[in-house]
């Protein structure tokens, strides 16, 4: 199996440019006419809206060679939704709608709905299918380009079994990059499979919650990208709760922290039991400045997940919220145990060296600073300062971590 270099992130979605064309009325009522204008209207409104990553345009005539017909000024259009209505009852109407690939008119997706002419089509539903169905069709085709011919020697289930496997160890650059290219052989295949949409999510992440593992521009399209796929798994599995609990994480680690509150309590609405999200509701929770609320959630979810790998996660949400409350002693407990199980955290090691110097140990807290630097290179100030300093503005919080990262930059980490 080939692989990539562990901060090459292959899969990255561009922009989607995508052209209506009128849609036609087939119904023999041209009274109908104002009901399909009206509708191209609103479709193009709604993705602008809805379709993060979209770049709409309304044609005014037919055709589907858009990408060549397009100024050198304008965005390329890469699909294009056609469609029609006609009658198909005494009392229904039938709207048919197309995605086809603009430069070769290759069909992608069609799509049928009937409704009464006393009714407004299911504006809502249709604007949300075609919005992903854009990007499925877009994100397989990045899958196929990364995977190559590579991706036709595996089966789906095999590569969601490696993927998995690989999932289950130490949070590490090379681990994670090895689950992410086995999801994307597997979406490659079958991009509509929500397992491995959930599992891309996840490893985009990892990353993004250790930002020195990669280069500076690659996180915010990876944040990106992982939101896409847990949004479009959550469409096609609503109840997945996983995929709604890492939707919560990337929302978070946006700065969308009331969201991502509302993502981890949903995701804990679906499955009472997924410890992952209880303790990622309490480090949320530190975030909006009630550091107190961690670690009983903490506590709660190590009684209801029992690995090594989440208790290094979790050990190191309570050691957080213990430096933010000041009991620097308790912080580095719980960090050290947080190393314990996995050597490599690269958080772990930040809040240490922040927990050291709290205590005047500035010398060990200096001798851990080298060690990460040694470890991450590519380590960069604002790496921290986005996931913990600018990431929340609650006068809370601001008021418990100023103080702790305005002694860490004396550190020096990163350039």
């Amino acid at each position: 199996m080939s692989t990539w270099p562990k901060s090459s992130w292959p899969c990255l979605l561009p922009s989607i440019g995508v052209a209506v064309a009128p849609l036609r009325n087939l119904s023999g009522d041209p009274n109908q006419q104002h009901l399909l204008d009206a509708f191209t209207d609103d479709l193009v409104t709604d993705l602008l809206q809805d379709g993060c990553g979209l770049s709409l345009k309304r044609e005014t005539a037919e055709g589907t060679q858009l990408r060549n017909r397009a100024p050198a000024t304008e965005p390329a259009i890469d699909y294009l939704i056609t469609g029609s209505l006609q009658q198909s009852a005494p009392e229904k109407l039938r709207l048919d709608l197309q995605i086809n690939t603009a430069a070769l008119g290759e069909h992608g997706w069609a799509g049928r709905y009937e409704f009464s002419p006393k009714q407004a089509p299911l504006q809502i539903e249709i604007t949300r299918q075609i919005s992903r169905e854009l990007h499925l069709l877009v994100l397989q085709q990045a899958c196929r380009r990364a995977a190559g011919a590579s991706a036709r020697e595996f089966g789906i289930d095999e590569c969601l079994s490696r993927a998995i496997e690989a999932m289950t160890g130490q949070i590490t650059p090379e681990l994670t990059a090895e689950a992410r290219n086995w999801l994307l052989f597997a979406l490659a295949t079958e991009p509509r499979n929500a397992e491995a949409l959930t599992g891309l999510a996840i490893t985009c992440q990892h990353l993004v919650s250790n930002p020195w593992w990669s280069d500076r521009y690659a996180v915010p399209a990876v944040s990106d990208l992982g939101r896409r796929a847990a949004t479009i798994a959550l469409d096609l599995a609503p109840g997945n709760a996983m995929a709604r609990c890492i939707q919560g994480m990337l929302l978070s680690a946006a700065g969308r922290l009331e969201e991502a509150e509302q993502a981890e309590k949903q995701a804990l609405a679906t499955d009472p039991e997924l410890g992952v999200a209880r303790a990622f509701l309490g480090y949320n929770a530190a975030l909006l400045g009630h550091a107190e609320q961690t670690l009983p959630a903490v506590e709660h979810a190590m009684r209801l997940d029992q690995t090594d790998r989440r208790h290094s996660i979790f050990f190191f949400f309570s050691g957080f919220a213990e430096l933010l409350l000041g009991r620097s002693e308790a912080a580095i407990g719980f960090l050290r145990k947080s190393l314990e199980r996995n050597p490599t955290y690269g958080s772990a090691q930040l809040l240490m060296m922040a927990a050291l110097l709290q205590l005047g140990r500035n010398s060990e807290a200096a001798h851990a600073a080298a060690d990460f630097r040694e470890q991450f290179p590519a380590a960069r100030t604002n790496d921290f300062e986005q996931l913990w300093v600018t990431r929340s503005t609650n006068p809370v919080y601001r008021a418990q971590a100023n103080p702790i990262f305005e002694k860490m930059r004396s550190l020096g980490i990163g350039g």
